[in-house]
């Protein structure tokens, strides 16, 4: 057999005539790179990888002189425990959730001008002729900027975040007024308070709703009857009962003392769009957030309100735990106050508002309900000078906020109405009668207010000495701390209230005392205890009280031989 033997020169010869073969070469190449190291199971290439990813996105100058410090870096952030987390996990700011919802409002608005734009000539003259029916939201962001000039009013970007908030709100719901009302803080959260007017359909459904909880259900008598007769039946009263056999009657007892005390009259609250219910109030916590409705408020309520003292914590259903005991949650807690809020604070320059269209003043009856009628912007209103809205007695700023009596309610009932008409045909003396109380009229000047601690109830100053022509004149509640107004020498004038939602109080307050106990009954025969008997008397009344012993009773035959006896003895 016979083998050919190739020796180093042919072997070296027959290599350099191969060519070489770069696919391979840099797949074994990428394998060799691609090798896992033992310790940390990482490979050359994908380190080499990253760190080229890394330059290209810094961008640095100079990477030859820091290589390194790219590479270890590299190296420090893929190498970290597995328990280190707090990379991995993306917290949000707490202002994105905030700056999403003004975002959600802003298309919403911006939608409703940019369908205006793409509407045709004649389709935008129709929308015009209905702008009478749509929502008329005030401008905040005019009125702030003076209140700004005042050294009040909110900060330029909350402003902007409320004011497109209002307007969202006429949107979405059935108001044709929108005002903001101003801001109550709490301890939890803050309420941003929005005053509205309801459109007719939605306040006329809200009272038709009133009228059917005060009136009582059709068929109520019968099904009183019907409950009676059951009554008697289940009693053995009716008839075809059987007889029961008759039990020994216990002894007679003297009557229980009955209270004659009987609880006043519930005062009736005011049907919605009437006196403390003419406004409704909307809140919400932050710019964004869905607008809550507050409930009409009670003259209860408001009786109770006036007595305690309580901060906002910004829950709506949170509990109010007072004395004396405050029949509702936060909500009407809230509402209570800002009732008494916008009845004392609510104020403008004297002729800015007027009754109806300012035409038919004279033929008003301010007796009949004029206390409660509307009041409109005055059209011939011409404003008045800075000096005069300066004045130290304020008469030329009134009250445009319906006054609340002490009954918790705008215009007076009469508790004793229904007893009146019931004695008048009786013909018997009633109660005496109740004096009407009569609170200031609408428009009744600031100069009337009571004082506080010898300060007027307003304190009134110039915005600024150094342009008076361009100067407006301010006013600060001493009475709520944080309401306040201004007004120009032109046609603008508006109030607003910023604050905890407290009225001052000269003294310090004290919470109401709880009531004494009730007196025991005075000590009389008729509830006197008796002293219990002891044995001896016991056992003499019992004696006193056995029947007779019976007499024997004779027979016949012994009656006859007795006779007999009695015969011959005679003899």
């Amino acid at each position: 057999m016979d083998q050919t033997f190739l020796l180093e020169p042919d072997i070296i010869a027959a290599t350099e005539n191969v060519m070489p073969d770069l696919n391979n070469e840099l797949v074994v190449a990428k394998n060799f790179l691609k090798q896992q190291s033992a310790a940390t199971g990482d490979s050359l290439y994908d380190h080499l990888v990253d760190v080229v990813h890394k330059i290209l996105s810094h961008k640095p100058p100079d990477v030859v002189d820091n290589f390194e410090q790219y590479s270890w870096e590299v190296k420090q952030e893929k190498f970290r425990p597995n328990f280190d987390l707090l990379n991995d996990i993306y917290l949000s700011p707490p202002q994105l959730t905030m700056v999403r919802r003004v975002d959600e409002m802003f298309r919403l608005v911006s939608s409703k001008w940019e369908k205006m734009d793409n509407l045709g000539e004649d389709e935008q003259e129709l929308d015009l002729e209905e702008d009478s029916v749509k929502p008329r939201v005030a401008d905040l962001i005019d009125h702030n900027y003076y209140f700004r000039q005042g050294g009040y009013g909110l900060p330029e970007s909350e402003c902007f975040a409320v004011y497109i908030a209002l307007n969202m709100l006429a949107i979405k719901e059935p108001v044709a007024t929108v005002r903001f009302f101003g801001k109550i803080f709490g301890t939890k959260a803050n309420y941003y308070v929005a005053e509205t007017d309801l459109t007719i359909e939605e306040l006329d459904r809200r009272i038709r709703e009133f009228e059917l909880k005060d009136m009582p259900g059709e068929g109520l008598e019968e099904t009183r009857a019907v409950d009676a007769e059951e009554q008697k039946e289940l009693m053995g009263e009716g008839e075809g009962h059987e007889e029961k056999p008759k039990e020994p009657v216990p002894p007679k007892l003297p009557p229980l003392p009955v209270s004659t005390w009987q609880p006043p009259p519930a005062i009736p609250h005011e049907r919605p769009g009437q006196g403390a219910n003419k406004k409704v109030y909307w809140v919400c916590h932050l710019p964004g957030e869905p607008w809550v409705c507050l409930p009409d408020v009670t003259p209860e309520q408001i009786r109770v309100a006036r007595n305690i003292v309580r901060c906002m914590t910004g829950d709506l259903d949170a509990e109010v735990l007072s004395f004396p005991p405050f029949n509702g949650t936060e909500r009407n807690f809230l509402r209570a106050q800002i009732a008494r809020i916008a009845a004392a604070t609510c104020v403008s320059p004297q002729g800015f508002y007027t009754y109806g269209s300012g035409e038919e003043e004279e033929d008003i009856d301010m007796e009949e309900g004029g206390g409660d009628m509307d009041f409109n912007p005055n059209p011939f209103y011409q404003g008045h000078t800075i000096k005069d809205l300066l004045d130290s007695n304020l008469t030329y700023w009134v009250h445009h906020g319906r006054c609340i009596l002490k009954q918790g309610r705008t215009l007076w009932w009469n508790p004793n109405m229904g007893m009146e008409e019931g004695l008048e045909e009786e013909e018997d003396d009633g109660p005496p009668p109740v004096e009407p109380e009569v609170g200031p009229p609408l428009f009744s000047p600031l100069s009337e207010d009571a004082r506080v601690e010898g300060l007027p109830a307003w304190s009134p100053r110039i915005s600024t000495n150094l342009a008076p022509d361009r100067a407006l004149a301010v006013l600060r509640s001493n009475i709520w701390p944080g309401a306040v107004a201004y007004a120009t020498n032109g046609k603008k004038s508006e109030c607003m209230y910023v604050g905890w939602g407290h009225k001052f109080r000269p003294p310090n307050y004290s919470p109401s005392q709880l009531p004494r106990p009730q007196d025991e009954y005075v000590i009389g025969p008729e509830v006197m205890e008796m002293a219990d008997p002891t044995f001896a008397d016991e056992e003499a009344y019992r004696i006193a009280h056995l029947p007779p012993v019976p007499l024997p009773v004779l027979g016949e035959g012994e009656g006859e031989g007795f006779g007999e006896e009695d015969e011959e003895e005679d003899e």
